[in-house]
């Protein structure tokens, strides 16, 4: 369906633009320190400020996707990214930059909540996982390389420290500002105008898009007995995307990149290799299987896969001799990386590697691609059911983000990556335990009847 496909071009730039926001901070922060002074704290709070716009946007958003639409917002997130995005470049101090960064959190995290509502409402059941693999984690990591690369060529071009900063983090305004206008002439989705607001005007414009006739059922349960209902599935749903990046946002900055560089691989350069020799053919992988294997399984051994190559990494930093090496490891954090030097770094950054492969293979492609809420509760309530994990992750991840210093200068790197190796494993029992299996099946399966004297 045409339908379906614009739709994920459509929503696909705005998670781009997520993708390259998102990661520009870590790649242009030793270029920021050039013009500002941060300490730990200032630090922890610039790369977290757009988390806690994201937790702040996402309930406001979610909850008027439910009560008028998910069109009527879907523009306005990315005109907050685009100002965001921008208002980085111009700014001056250290709190101008917390507030952009705020600002281009909102629309960010309002992106998470609309986004993945949108296609899955409008996309057929038999190809609903993959559509959103390639709108969410696809797209997402081509923004991520996308940054690097900004930030390369104006490397090459040796323009001053304070320049390549600005440029990096103000470019992310092109991608976002391109489909502003795109998603302000969407239709209002299938499923909203089916099953919820089934408005005159939107029914013609869908009849048009189709070729056919729409199927009007509305669900008339009351909206407050369709949330309850669903409390069990949006807290489970929430808690496994809370434990995903409570490892994912943070593992990947203290020890990866300083190993790369022990081998003379660049920040830039490791990105390239991460993303095209894990993270994509993990995609791929997770494309062409998601709807014939199931959401379930690539998870679940997804995250057998994370487990055990980080647990393989803890025992590199743990005990080297276990893999014949005969080196000391500090407990200090960056240290321990920076003493993988020789084979001790390729066996690290091969762990790494590996990781991110099983990970984008299950876990980063379905659970961090903000798919999981959409696909398991009413229609009448996706909106604020994504809301509520949307900002419960964004602001446990801020927090997270925050702390994470001081948990690695209290329990070293090592320990902190076998914590992360149980909570991979803690993840696939929530997810076997908890999380129905969607693979093939229209979303309104998940609409259980109600009865009127239940409460």
């Amino acid at each position: 369906m045409r339908l379906e496909w614009r739709n994920v071009l459509v929503s696909g730039m705005g998670v781009f633009t997520d993708g390259y926001n998102l990661y520009s901070i870590s790649l242009a922060y030793y270029f920021i320190s050039s013009s500002f002074h941060f300490v730990n704290l200032t630090l922890g709070l610039i790369i977290a400020s757009s988390y806690y716009g994201a937790a702040l946007s996402a309930l406001l958003f979610g909850i008027i996707a439910d009560k008028q639409g998910r069109k009527i917002m879907y523009g306005i997130d990315t005109a907050l990214m685009t100002i965001g995005a921008l208002l980085q470049a111009f700014s001056e101090n250290i709190p101008e930059l917390f507030v952009s960064r705020l600002i281009l959190g909102m629309g960010i995290g309002a992106d998470y909540v609309l986004s993945p509502i949108i296609v899955a409402e409008n996309a057929r059941a038999e190809n609903r996982g993959k559509l959103m693999v390639i709108t969410f984690a696809f797209m997402w990591g081509l923004g991520a390389v996308a940054a690097a690369f900004v930030e390369q060529m104006l490397i090459l071009l040796h323009l001053p420290s304070y320049i390549i900063w600005r440029i990096v983090l103000g470019f992310g305004a092109v991608p976002a500002f391109s489909v502003i206008f795109l998603r302000r002439r969407i239709y209002e989705t299938i499923l909203f105008v089916s099953r919820v607001k089934p408005l005159e005007k939107d029914i013609k414009g869908i009849e048009k898009e189709l070729g056919k006739k729409l199927t009007i059922v509305k669900d008339t349960t009351p909206f407050i007995k369709r949330l309850k209902s669903s409390t069990l599935l949006i807290i489970a749903s929430s808690i496994l995307w809370m434990l995903y990046d409570m490892y994912s946002s943070t593992f990947s900055v203290y020890g990866p990149i300083v190993i790369a560089g022990n081998l003379g691989i660049s920040a830039i350069e490791f990105t390239y290799i991460a993303q095209f020799a894990a993270g994509i053919p993990g995609q791929l992988i997770c494309m062409s299987a998601i709807d014939k294997v199931g959401r379930k399984p690539l998870i679940v051994i997804g995250y057998a896969g994370v487990s055990f190559w980080l647990m393989m990494y803890f025992l590199l930093l743990y005990d080297p001799s276990l893999f014949g090496l005969h080196i000391v490891v500090p407990p200090n954090p960056l240290c321990a990386a920076k003493s993988l030097v020789g084979e001790a770094a390729l066996l690290g950054f091969t762990f790494y590697l590996l990781n991110y492969l099983f990970s984008a293979i299950g876990p980063a492609s379905i659970i961090g691609s903000a798919m999981v809420t959409p696909e398991i509760v009413p229609t009448k309530i996706r909106g604020t059911g994504q809301a509520i994990s949307v900002s419960a992750d964004r602001l446990s991840a801020a927090l997270v983000s925050t702390a994470f210093p001081l948990l690695l200068a209290k329990y070293g790197l090592a320990t902190m990556i076998g914590i992360y190796s149980l909570i991979a494993l803690i993840s696939s029992i929530i997810t076997l335990i908890f999380i129905p299996e969607t693979k093939k099946k229209e979303l309104e399966v998940f609409e259980k009847p109600i009865s009127s004297q239940e409460t």
